[in-house]
């Protein structure tokens, strides 16, 4: 990996870490206002629900974000970490990151109409996997995309995936 890619990963990996921290709410830092007032939620309520029975409780206090979307943000940071031994894996051609990331939005969109249709019930970790998928795919597409080089032949550009290591 390229030294701009090495500052870029390491940015990357500080934020979503960060977002993670953030995203488990008040009760992780013991704090003692009504839980829809604190900061960690106003940071969150463009981007989630925070229904506090579809989120998951830390002393006392709903996490800033449902459990589905904490799913999402978990997943991501530690697959981040994860990126560049995951990246040298090598995954079949009929499996490709954009079409595993559509069935997984697709299994999610079932899984929120068939709960809203009443066809069951999903619960929080049912939310909490599916997330756990997303994240995964999307850090999926960012480490194919991440470590894709640009090579010169005969006037042409063309795409590598690097797998060596830092």
């Amino acid at each position: 990996m390229q030294f701009k890619q090495q500052k870029l990963y390491l940015l990357v990996l500080l934020l979503s870490c960060g977002i993670v921290v953030v995203a488990m709410g008040g009760g992780l830092f013991r704090q003692d206002s009504f839980w829809f007032l604190q900061w960690q939620h106003q940071a969150f309520q463009m981007l989630c629900h925070q229904i506090p029975e579809r989120s998951f409780w830390i002393n006392g206090q709903p996490m800033a974000v449902c459990s589905r979307c904490f799913g999402i943000y978990a997943a991501f940071a530690m697959c981040w970490i994860a990126m560049p031994i995951w990246n040298s894996w090598t995954f079949p051609k009929s499996l490709s990151p954009k079409k595993l990331a559509l069935s997984v939005l697709i299994l999610n969109f079932i899984d929120v109409v068939g709960n809203m249709l009443g066809f069951w019930q999903n619960t929080l970790l049912s939310r909490l996997v599916l997330g756990i998928l997303l994240g995964a795919t999307v850090t999926l597409i960012f480490s194919r995309e991440f470590f894709i080089t640009k090579i010169k032949s005969k006037g042409m550009n063309h795409g590598r995936i690097t797998t060596n290591s830092w």
